[in-house]
């Protein structure tokens, strides 16, 4: 299967500097629907696209694909995987229409028109890894996988088309599009340990992540990049019952993530800029019931689909990449214009 762009390479070269270049940035026009040709044969990329459905979208921040130099290919099989010729790797698969597995002569949603009607959801994860590289070696290994990692320097990688149904949420991969952000994680009382192994402090007293020796060097693409928290503090937070620490994400994955979910929204309209809420307009913070998760449409943590996760932990600030991203569709940050999203059984929050 080979990915297909869109044939007006120096068109989409401009509207991507466009997107650069404003203050207050709105995404430029739905691509028209023209006869795409071969992803390879793409001389004008600017490094910045996004692949959908074989096609570039500029998402305004940094995107390195699994056919870049030092891009994460989840389409190659697991190095410990013996396959044959024409096999198909086992770590992701075709999205399911509507309703369930397709029935005979029935086909999965492949182009973009179908993509369009289907995907309403954007899983947020933390990699438990703290390191995209070591993120995506694992996915290899357990034959899991996400459409987008994000590091500590704010370098999103694709790692499959979004027409690919990802392994990485149960009941959610056939609707959604999974990130895996690059942090350890929210951890319980009794592991703290594992924050002064990641975490340090220089003699001012400014927090930064310093990977473990025994990682073999952190691998990041931004040259001698220091990653610190947006805050300094751990944060503390309940959920799904469970009393969590965590240190916050980067400036630079916030400025990733809400350029990437602008883009998403733009490239899927049913995707809405909100995240489960109660009827107080709190951010739930456990579960959603069947009924709930069925109507929801808009960004959702991994806690919010099974009962045993909680990321992306208490310190990921819902709120501040929904209304960055609203901000660059010119939305106002005090409206939530889906409704749908408001659930009925109130829960505390965490922002």
């Amino acid at each position: 299967m080979k990915p297909a762009r869109h044939q007006h390479g120096a068109w989409w070269g401009v509207a991507v500097m466009l997107l650069l270049a404003a203050g207050c940035r709105t995404l430029p026009p739905p691509e028209p629907a023209e006869p795409p040709v071969a992803l390879a044969e793409v001389a004008m990329r600017q490094g910045e696209e996004i692949v959908v459905a074989g096609r570039f979208f500029p998402s305004g921040t940094r995107v390195i694909t699994w056919l870049d130099d030092g891009g994460f290919n989840a389409y190659a099989p697991p190095a410990d995987t013996a396959t044959t010729a024409g096999s198909t790797p086992d770590n992701f698969g075709r999205r399911n229409p509507p309703g369930g597995p397709p029935t005979p002569g029935e086909t999965a949603p492949h182009d973009l028109a179908d993509l369009r009607e289907l995907v309403d959801q954007f899983v947020i994860h933390y990699d438990s890894e703290g390191l995209s590289r070591r993120c995506f070696e694992v996915l290899q290994k357990r034959r899991l996988s996400a459409h987008f990692l994000l590091d500590l320097d704010g370098t999103v990688y694709q790692t499959l088309d979004l027409r690919e149904r990802a392994y990485h949420a149960t009941i959610a991969n056939s609707r959604s599009i999974g990130i895996e952000i690059a942090n350890i994680g929210a951890l319980g009382p009794d592991e703290r340990a594992k924050f002064a192994e990641w975490y340090q402090r220089d003699p001012g007293g400014a927090l930064h992540v310093v990977p473990p020796e025994r990682l073999g060097g952190p691998g990041i693409r931004t040259v001698d990049f220091i990653a610190r928290p947006v805050r300094s503090d751990r944060i503390t937070g309940e959920i799904n019952g469970r009393k969590l620490e965590q240190y916050d994400f980067t400036p630079e994955q916030y400025a990733a993530l809400i350029r990437l979910t602008a883009a998403l929204h733009h490239v899927f309209p049913r995707l809405t800029l909100d995240c489960p809420r109660d009827a107080q307009g709190r951010i739930v913070a456990g579960k959603l019931s069947p009924t709930e998760f069925e109507h929801f449409r808009g960004l959702i943590g991994h806690f919010h689909i099974q009962a045993n996760k909680v990321d992306p932990g208490p310190a990921f600030q819902w709120d501040r990449v929904i209304d960055g991203a609203r901000a660059l569709h010119a939305i106002p940050a005090d409206g939530n214009p889906v409704q749908e999203n408001k659930v009925s059984a109130p829960a505390p929050g965490v922002k």
